[in-house]
């Protein structure tokens, strides 16, 4: 009787073993199969917890992703901003491999290289949503474009107390990282994070083309993403009741990405970061603000075609509610290096000055 019950224990112990090891291979791609679909997460909760779901479809998309990603992490060690970590929590080894050559490696960036001869040089036409492909030559696999940059800007008498421009960060973290190395996409350390391209932007505009910079460094982001929004909306209201003389006001950030040639392009053999407006369409000011992107966007695909993304709808406020003077741009993204940012600002401060002049 007594061998019975060792017979069957150790039948159930294999069986368990091989649920085990089934799971091991199917659960991490199921999750990550579902890995950038924040609706996934929020179905979840929502289909158990009617109070949750209200809760969800009152938050902003962008803070939505923030809130699971971190229950995760502490809970079960598995980080939704990395896919690895998924297979790092059932295969250690690979914790140990470096992915991003194999990501990057193969990756051909945007070719932008200087034009002297204006002779066949055409206005570019922008569209409003979409950036235009640039025409391939010579090389199949890098697309070359020619820039049209000939655009000289008068330096204005600079007037500190009628700021033009405010820039502020509501994800003040967001760091550069081209090595794609794990927990190295956010810092606090403001000569490593988008703060510093702010910093940069904002000396351009002063210093070249006289334009009074108000730039803003609070930490929005901090403890969490979440309701990153919400807590970087009384910054920006302050600022609105201090200085009516804002004339642009940008949330300045750094997008993601799994491939460094979506957001990387190449200007006189200098590596630079494309950028990207994203428009909030849940706002009274929608039609205006899309405007003032879509004008800075021209004017930057005309002087640069093809170094923005273009104009991002999405179904959310980003505060844009609170002014019609309002943008979010993103420079570059995760993959991308600070000094490839760095040189993009110096064009977003050009594009700035000519829309204002």
């Amino acid at each position: 009787m007594k061998k019975r019950y060792e017979e069957i224990i150790l039948n159930i112990i294999y069986i368990l073993i091989l649920i085990w090891l089934l799971l091991s291979i199917v659960s991490p791609m199921i999750v990550a199969k579902n890995l950038y679909s924040s609706s996934f997460y929020i179905s979840t909760i929502s289909k158990s917890n009617g109070i949750m779901d209200y809760v969800y479809s009152n938050i902003e998309d962008e803070d939505k992703v923030s809130i699971l990603p971190l229950i995760l992490k502490h809970l079960v060690g598995v980080d939704i901003e990395d896919p690895t970590s998924y297979f790092e929590n059932q295969v250690p080894l690979i914790g140990y491999i470096d992915i991003s050559n194999l990501i990057t490696n193969n990756d051909n960036p945007v070719n932008i290289v200087a034009d002297n001869d204006k002779k066949n040089q055409k206005e570019n036409d922008i569209e409003t949503d979409e950036p235009k492909e640039p025409t391939k030559k010579d090389d199949d696999s890098i697309q070359v474009v020619k820039p049209n940059d000939k655009n000289d800007v008068e330096k204005k008498k600079i007037d500190r107390d009628k700021p033009l421009v405010l820039i502020f960060h509501t994800h003040t973290t967001e760091s550069f990282n081209p090595n794609n190395l794990k927990d190295r996409n956010f810092t606090t350390d403001y000569n490593l994070n988008i703060v510093k391209v702010g910093e940069e932007l904002k000396r351009e505009l002063e210093e070249k083309y006289g334009i009074a910079v108000v730039h803003d460094i609070t930490i929005h982001d901090l403890p969490t993403r979440e309701k990153g929004y919400e807590k970087s909306r009384p910054t920006v209201s302050s600022y609105l009741k201090k200085y009516p003389s804002l004339k642009i006001i940008i949330d300045l950030h750094r997008d993601a990405t799994t491939s460094s040639s979506k957001t990387t392009v190449i200007i006189n053999d200098e590596r630079h970061a494309r950028l990207m407006f994203v428009v909030g369409a849940k706002n009274k000011n929608y039609k205006t603000n899309y405007e003032k992107a879509e004008k800075l966007n021209t004017i930057i695909n005309n002087m640069y075609p093809n170094l923005s993304r273009g104009i991002v709808k999405q179904n959310a406020k980003y505060n844009q509610d609170l002014s019609d003077k309002m943008i979010l741009l993103e420079v570059g993204s995760n993959l991308n290096s600070l000094d490839e940012a760095i040189r993009t600002s110096k064009i977003i401060a050009k594009s700035i000055a000519i829309y204002l002049k």
